[in-house]
């Protein structure tokens, strides 16, 4: 039982650095977005627009899947919702295929930062995936 409770409370501090880091990093793909980003673009003919906003999109959505799981776990850890709650298909990580695709453009024809926010977003999305997998044999043992 000792280490059950030691696992759960590891669970709990990489929910919270974890939510901290993805909200940081949201605020910053906000920010590039709505601000900076537009800058970067100019110059590109329409088709590489698009693909950069393809990308910003892909950084957005990453991040929100990765919240919307993080939320899930916060409340099921504050008791606010219910283990099957949290397992239902709605509480789950966007599909794995998507979020850790690389995307369509090179990184060459990627402006840094957004570039720098693409990686980020994906290693914070395989490392919310590790522990996903770890959460649901943590949960299953105390079920």
């Amino acid at each position: 039982m000792g280490t059950l409770l030691t696992l759960h409370n590891q669970f709990e501090k990489f929910i919270e650095r974890t939510y901290d880091e993805t909200i940081q990093l949201l605020e910053k793909a906000i920010d590039y977005c709505t601000h900076e980003g537009k800058g970067n673009v100019q110059d590109l003919e329409p088709v590489d627009k698009l693909r950069i906003a393809g990308e910003k999109m892909r950084v957005t959505a990453r991040l929100s899947g990765i919240m919307a799981w993080l939320l899930v776990q916060k409340a099921l850890v504050n008791g606010e919702i219910s283990l099957d709650q949290a397992r239902s298909e709605p509480s789950q990580l966007d599909p794995f295929d998507v979020c850790i695709s690389e995307g369509q453009m090179g990184k060459k024809d990627c402006p840094e930062p957004l570039v720098r926010m693409l990686d980020r977003s994906r290693d914070l999305y395989g490392r919310v995936v590790k522990m996903d997998m770890m959460a649901m044999r943590l949960y299953a043992k105390s079920a």
